[in-house]
């Protein structure tokens, strides 16, 4: 990094001491892994915002382990420690250990500098990636949904456990999806998007057009603020891509089918679909195309649901639809895909079209 940068870190930069990791773990942040050696302490000069810290051991025959991670908003000039528990191969986080000893890590953590490396930010091109992917996502969303430290889990429920079902059931992918203890995204289902106590006219309007829906929870969620729903969506999407975690793949699903159903929001708030379709477009970008095709795109979900917000698109929207424009161009080029023009008049089963290449 130039050395304006290295200074400014310097100053405003986060550490995480990360203490008593085994030798050939595999550790990583954000977009940057590494198989750590022995006199490993953790990381510095953390630019301040969000990052998703993981792990994962490695057996003696070389096998590597599930890769367990937490998601940190990391303040400015923040130290924070944890300390590697090979019981469970897993962190201790600050609550599990002695307080006065954490704050002697902290008050001397220029002791563990020469053993600490620094965020890689050369080139940068990784770290304006994952601040393009989760720019919305605050530090009080971050402790709403993930309220175990930011924890990651990969275990079922209890509660999902004792109300039996354990899984949820979408029908659209014909997959079961547990949903994994200590992750409170917010509850909602996009099938029943009318209000409690609507007429039967009520009911059949909101269920093709969801805008209702997606006001009440604005409303009552989100402060009236779409960039914080936005927020839990990157939040989701990240769950997914970083920790391969399904819960956080369900409810993007959810918000995805939610905001490309809503004509009447779409013509009262179109700023809102334009940032949505930036959020969305970059999400895609960071997909491996395999990762696309067998998973976000199977039974053409995204296929269907970007036909339906195109079409919602009204023609004095030149702004939105320039934005959606872009969007269609980017899928032609990326994964090859050719979604219909705006004024197309073909069934959603005729769309998208996978054009051969040689």
């Amino acid at each position: 990094m130039d050395q304006e940068t290295a200074n400014v870190l310097f100053e405003k930069g986060s550490c995480l001491l990360f203490l008593n990791a085994p030798p050939n773990l595999e550790f990583g942040i954000d977009y940057n892994a590494w198989t750590i050696g022995p006199l490993f302490k953790g990381v510095k000069m953390i630019p301040p915002g969000l990052h998703f810290v993981y792990f994962s051991a490695t057996s003696k025959e070389g096998v590597q382990g599930i890769r367990t991670g937490f998601f940190h908003y990391f303040e400015s000039k923040e130290i924070l420690v944890r300390e590697w528990n090979p019981q469970t191969e897993d962190l201790r986080d600050e609550t599990e250990l002695d307080p006065d000893q954490v704050e002697r890590y902290k008050i001397n953590i220029r002791d563990f500098d020469r053993n600490m490396g620094p965020y890689p930010l050369d080139p940068p091109i990784f770290y304006d990636r994952w601040r393009k992917l989760t720019n919305y996502i605050t530090s009080g969303l971050v402790r709403r949904v993930l309220p175990n430290n930011g924890k990651v889990s990969h275990l079922p429920s209890q509660t999902m456990q004792e109300e039996d079902p354990l899984t949820v059931k979408d029908k659209r992918l014909g997959k079961s999806v547990e949903k994994e203890e200590g992750m409170e995204f917010t509850l909602f289902d996009v099938r029943q998007s009318f209000p409690e106590g609507a007429t039967g006219d009520e009911v059949t309007r909101w269920s093709l057009d969801k805008s209702w829906l997606a006001r009440d929870l604005l409303r009552r969620v989100y402060g009236n603020s779409h960039k914080v729903m936005l927020g839990e969506i990157q939040l989701a999407f990240v769950c997914l891509l970083m920790a391969q975690n399904f819960s956080g793949f369900n409810q993007w699903k959810q918000f995805v089918h939610l905001l490309c159903s809503c004509p009447d929001l779409m013509e009262s708030d179109p700023n809102l679909f334009i940032d949505f379709i930036d959020v969305l477009q970059i999400q895609l970008d960071e997909c491996p195309e395999d990762f696309f095709r067998d998973i976000l795109s199977e039974n053409n979900f995204v296929a269907h649901m970007l036909q339906n917000l195109g079409r919602d698109i009204l023609p004095q929207q030149e702004g939105l639809k320039a934005r959606f424009d872009k969007l269609r161009l980017f899928l032609s080029h990326r994964f090859k895909w050719d979604l219909p023009e705006l004024d197309d008049d073909e069934d959603d089963e005729d769309a998208p079209v996978v054009v051969e290449m040689d």
